[in-house]
């Protein structure tokens, strides 16, 4: 079954059929991993942070109805806990909506300012579809995906993604999409689109720091970064096929390991005074 549906809401995309890349990652930690991902999804503040500031950037109408913003101070003016009568008041009359406080919704309406005030990142957002799914068949397995923004230029299609940040400079984000494994999901979600349509979208990720000024950065995902994130995910779906042939899903080592302390804490006890080094 191959489909592409725009604004799909994320309650009903996770509750779809298919593998997805977020859950995928899981197993590069363990297959023990992968399977408490599958029940158990995770809910940070960085992570509702980066979903509310998706929402007010790509579907600012849908942002304003979906989320509540709790801004209830107590006498010195610090934001009111969030717990107690008031707390229970308030989350029972926003039961369906996303709760953020006061602060967030300050940082997400500067983010979302950035992001659409930026001279390189703007034209990418002027036209296009938010929250697009992709569902397909690759390496014999139904797989799902679900872009935040599916545009073209210039009749070509572009996939763009958009990412939050603490440092969005070139060297600091890349080392952060490596250690989250960004490129197996540039990589995944390439694939799904053109294993639908039968041609290769154009990726585009643009970034935006979290903290002030939120400076926002456009990134071309080239084809050596495309490469080696195929490489990974498939790798890791010919090892889900495995354990769910063998039924095992064992931790992050399955024998007695050798506890091995990083270089750094090794002082050097060499003594060099002998050398003829000294002046």
């Amino acid at each position: 079954m191959n489909a592409i549906a725009s604004r799909v809401p994320a309650p009903e995309y996770h509750a779809s059929p298919g593998l997805s890349i977020s859950r995928l990652k899981e197993l590069k930690r363990s297959p023990q991993h992968y399977q408490w991902a599958l029940t158990h999804p995770k809910d940070t503040q960085p992570l509702r942070l980066g979903s509310a500031a998706h929402c007010a950037v790509l579907e600012p109408e849908r942002f304003i109805r979906d989320h509540a913003v709790w801004n209830r101070r107590t006498a010195s003016g610090n934001l009111g806990p969030r717990n107690g009568q008031y707390w229970d008041a308030f989350k029972g009359a926003n039961a369906t909506k996303a709760i953020i406080t006061e602060d967030e919704y300050v940082d997400v309406l500067a983010i979302q300012a950035a992001v659409r005030g930026d001279p390189v990142a703007a034209p990418y957002l002027e036209s296009g579809e938010p929250e697009v799914v992709l569902q397909a068949e690759m390496n014999g397995r139904l797989c799902r995906g679900r872009v935040d923004w599916l545009t073209a230029q210039s009749g070509s299609p572009v996939i763009v993604g958009l990412k939050t940040a603490r440092d969005c400079r070139a060297f600091q984000f890349g080392s952060q999409a490596a250690r989250l494994g960004y490129h197996l999901q540039f990589s995944f979600y390439c694939d799904l689109y053109q294993t639908i349509k039968g041609i290769q979208p154009k990726m585009i990720e643009i970034v935006v720091e979290v903290e002030a000024p939120h400076a926002v950065v456009v990134y071309l995902v080239p084809d050596d970064v495309l490469v080696q994130g195929r490489s990974e995910y498939q790798e890791l779906m010919t090892r889900l096929a495995e354990c769910e042939v063998r039924d095992k899903w064992p931790g992050p080592a399955e024998v007695e390991q050798i506890l091995t302390l990083p270089s750094w804490l090794y002082e050097s006890t060499d003594d060099i005074s002998d050398l003829g080094l000294e002046k």
